[in-house]
């Protein structure tokens, strides 16, 4: 990013060394955001992401804090997106992402100690990661290669995780910002709320109407976006005229080509392709 593009990484715990850095993480002793010292080892620290959350940051959270919103406006840059749309990405991928990584390396539980867990779980970031060590009988020679090699894998995922999320939380799809589209499907109910309830306190941002995402055979599926969680009561379902109509019926009535159906009550239906799945949304945009 700017100024730090093209920096060197070098590590050392020798003081020396670290006092002729531009950016001192996860060694030093110290956190001063003023000095670019971001350690998180020293007696006494206790800093945390907000006033909303508990667990203590690792250098990997500190780092974020300060720095995380950059990165993100940096790697979305084609979203132009917004000041609230960059606060919200920058809190929600804190809490989905940034947040397991501080309280790991803290040896923060994520249950009281006298539960045990009912699986190991071996597949997150941190266990990825950690391969990438040389083993016990290895020679560690080659530990800045392996570094370098941590540090790709880590931010392929985290470029992913802002790129997905960048794109969906408005104006991807449709310059109205009602529609969303998932290239893939994932639980979205809940996200959706959390937008509203975080971003959507500015009246300029449109309220979400429909959510595109592919199905299981290929598909897309159109689906209008509830009153409030756990409501069958829709904001705007899909329009009277093609409720309970399918296929070549549906394409005639709709005017848009590879239609599936519409359910009767109007909250979900489909197209063959992610167009027509589009057409279909924005055409109900402006449909009574």
């Amino acid at each position: 990013l700017g100024e730090y593009s093209d920096a060197k990484i070098v590590r050392s715990r020798d003081p020396a060394v670290l006092d002729t850095c531009d950016i001192v993480v996860d060694v030093g002793g110290v956190y001063d955001h003023d000095a670019k010292r971001y350690d998180h080892h020293q007696c006494g620290f206790d800093e945390q992401f907000s006033g909303s959350y508990k667990t203590k940051l690792s250098s990997a959270g500190l780092v974020y804090k300060h720095y995380g919103k950059e990165v993100i406006r940096a790697i979305a840059k084609d979203a132009n997106l917004s000041d609230s749309e960059a606060d919200l990405l920058h809190t929600k991928l804190y809490s989905q992402f940034i947040e397991g990584i501080d309280g790991i390396d803290n040896g923060l539980s994520q249950y009281p100690d006298e539960i045990d867990a009912a699986y190991r779980e071996s597949t997150n970031l941190l266990a990825r990661v950690g391969p990438l060590n040389p083993w016990w009988n290895q020679p560690e020679s080659d530990m800045d290669e392996r570094f370098a090699a941590a540090v790709a894998l880590t931010g392929s995922e985290f470029r992913e995780r802002i790129v997905e999320d960048a794109y969906v939380y408005r104006f991807g799809a449709d310059s109205s910002g009602q529609i969303v589209l998932f290239e893939q499907y994932c639980p979205w109910k809940d996200h959706i709320d959390t937008i509203e309830n975080e971003a959507l306190e500015d009246p300029s941002l449109a309220k979400l109407i429909y959510v595109l995402y592919p199905d299981t055979s290929g598909a897309w599926r159109v689906q209008a976006v509830s009153e409030k969680p756990g409501s069958f009561v829709s904001r705007r379902a899909l329009p009277e005229a093609w409720r309970g109509v399918r296929d070549d019926a549906l394409s005639e009535r709709s005017g848009i080509e590879g239609c599936i159906f519409v359910h009767q009550s109007g909250f979900i239906g489909g197209n063959k392709t992610r167009d027509g799945a589009l057409a279909l949304a924005r055409k109900a945009l402006t449909m009574d």
